[in-house]
């Protein structure tokens, strides 16, 4: 007796080793998230219209094709594209909030440089023992100003000018004026806010621990010298070079006093 052969017989039986497809390397890449511009947002916009189950169906309704070239019409896309702007305005508002506003908030605050008041400047000195104040001022204004005297906090402040045709030779003096840069807080102060800022962000690429460029600098609107009557002890004000011999007498009468 001859058996029929089963049907199940011809079935092909699924492969015991499955491959993972591999990435084409033609693909194009994203560009990081902080590499993102204007562009890049238009074009994501555009991905997620074209992307989702949802937009999709509506999007592809709405673009011509040639049947016989295989190519789709620009002109439709574009005109889909901005058919969904104006059909989802707020999800368009909302993406353009996120990256105009939140995106570069989110930056901000976490970058390790960033802008301090001279009020905050002096709390940081006077509580982390791990931060120093950087006077980036050249000599001609040094000579005229003296920087703020530390010596009550049990500091010195830390003169090294700044020109920005010799960025290698200053972050050379400024390397070697302190011991353990990578565990140092530096809280940069310039005449005004000119090149602080540069260097905040110049020490931080360099292997500092954190920096902050003081607002206002030291003759700045609500800088050093604006806020040091009301707000700062007599011992870290600033002087001018004649005035300089009277603060270091006023300074050894109030060590005097507290002894």
């Amino acid at each position: 007796m001859i058996l029929a052969s089963s049907p199940l017989r011809n079935l092909t039986k699924p492969s015991s080793t499955s491959q993972t497809p591999k990435p084409n390397p033609n693909s194009p890449k994203q560009p990081p998230i902080h590499l993102l511009t204007k562009t890049h947002l238009s074009v994501t916009i555009s991905q997620l219209i074209l992307t989702s189950p949802v937009l999709a169906s509506e999007s592809f309704d709405s673009i011509s094709s040639d049947p016989s070239s295989g190519r789709i019409d620009l002109e439709s896309i574009l005109v889909t594209i901005d058919n969904f702007f104006n059909k989802y305005p707020f999800f368009v508002a909302g993406c353009t909030f996120m990256y105009l506003v939140v995106y570069p908030s989110v930056i901000f605050y976490l970058r390790k440089y960033k802008p301090i008041s001279a009020l905050n400047a002096f709390r940081k000195l006077k509580s982390e023992s791990d931060s120093q104040l950087l006077d980036i001022r050249d000599d001609k204004t040094l000579a005229t100003l003296a920087s703020p005297n530390l010596k009550f906090l049990g500091k010195s402040s830390i003169q090294v000018s700044f020109s920005e045709n010799d960025e290698d030779g200053f972050l050379k003096k400024v390397k070697g004026s302190f011991s353990d840069p990578e565990n140092t807080v530096v809280c940069i102060l310039d005449n005004f806010d000119g090149n602080s800022s540069k260097v905040a962000e110049l020490l931080i690429k360099n292997g500092f621990k954190e920096a902050y460029y003081i607002r206002g600098g030291a003759r700045g609107k609500n800088g050093w010298l604006a806020i040091q009557e009301e707000l700062l002890p007599p011992p870290v004000h600033m002087y001018t070079a004649k005035n300089v011999k009277s603060s270091n007498n006023n300074e050894a009468s109030i060590v005097g006093t507290e002894n």
